[in-house]
């Protein structure tokens, strides 16, 4: 029988290192403005990409304008798109490290949530004085909290608190339906095999969590009115990456 030699035997170990890494894609939202006649909440969405390589970077950012009654996903406008070609790369004139890729047409946010009339938002996150608290079972969870503020006062029979039903189907299919639409609505630019984020599959019980809640409040005809929101943030196995979503918090009746 013949050996191999210590070169080649070093080769074939260190090769699992360099071999390629899959396509994986995360995704973070920021709020940035609430509020306007249609009542949303418009997040940047950005998404890293790796584009399945070691040291490559690309980066999408998208504006959405998602419903604050329905969480949907009711319009989206492409910000930007860049491509970190990583340290490795080469940088010459011609050939830069990091390269704006052209749209078909990019928007600026901020002139998109004013001319939407959408606000600066004042946003709280839970403490010990709002005393939320979480209550989970098989299907969803039920979360109750302060009764969010009025600038002028409460009306009268205003409760002192809250309760807020969030189950676990409606909100795997919100998280699912809006990675989606932003994948349809803004294609990506490179992937490899099936994207991940077209067939997104989660299990919100087993894969989410809820980041954090937040008072948020807007300027509507002259006073204050508040509403609960939260940031989830969902992984498993088949992303592979950590996807982010702020969703609102809608009362029981």
């Amino acid at each position: 029988m013949r050996l191999l030699s210590p070169l080649i035997v070093a080769i074939l170990t260190a090769f699992p290192a360099l071999a390629t890494p899959p396509q994986v894609i995360s995704v973070d939202e920021k709020l940035i403005a609430i509020g306007g006649p249609g009542q949303f909440l418009f997040v940047l969405r950005e998404l890293k990409d790796n584009m399945g390589s070691h040291s490559r970077l690309q980066t999408d950012i998208v504006l959405i304008a998602r419903s604050k009654v329905t969480n949907q996903d009711v319009y989206l406008w492409p910000i930007s798109r860049t491509l970190d070609n990583g340290p490795d790369h080469i940088e010459t004139k011609d050939s830069p490290r990091v390269v704006t890729l052209p749209l078909k047409q990019a928007y600026n946010p901020w002139q998109v949530s004013a001319t939407h009339h959408g606000q600066l938002p004042n946003q709280t996150k839970s403490d010990a004085d709002s005393t939320l608290t979480v209550l989970t079972n098989t299907d969803g969870a039920l979360i109750t909290a302060k009764t969010p503020r009025f600038a002028y006062g409460p009306p009268k029979g205003t409760p002192a608190r809250t309760s807020y039903w969030a189950g676990y189907s409606t909100l795997t299919d919100l998280v699912e339906q809006s990675l989606r639409n932003t994948r349809y609505e803004f294609r990506p630019y490179y992937t490899e095999g099936i994207d991940p984020l077209i067939d997104p599959k989660f299990d919100f019980k087993h894969d989410c969590k809820f980041d954090y809640f937040a008072e948020l409040s807007e300027q509507t005809d002259g006073e204050q009115q508040g509403f609960w929101a939260s940031k989830v943030i969902c992984e498993n196995d088949y992303t592979m990456a950590p996807v982010s979503m702020f969703i609102t918090l809608q009362p029981l009746p």
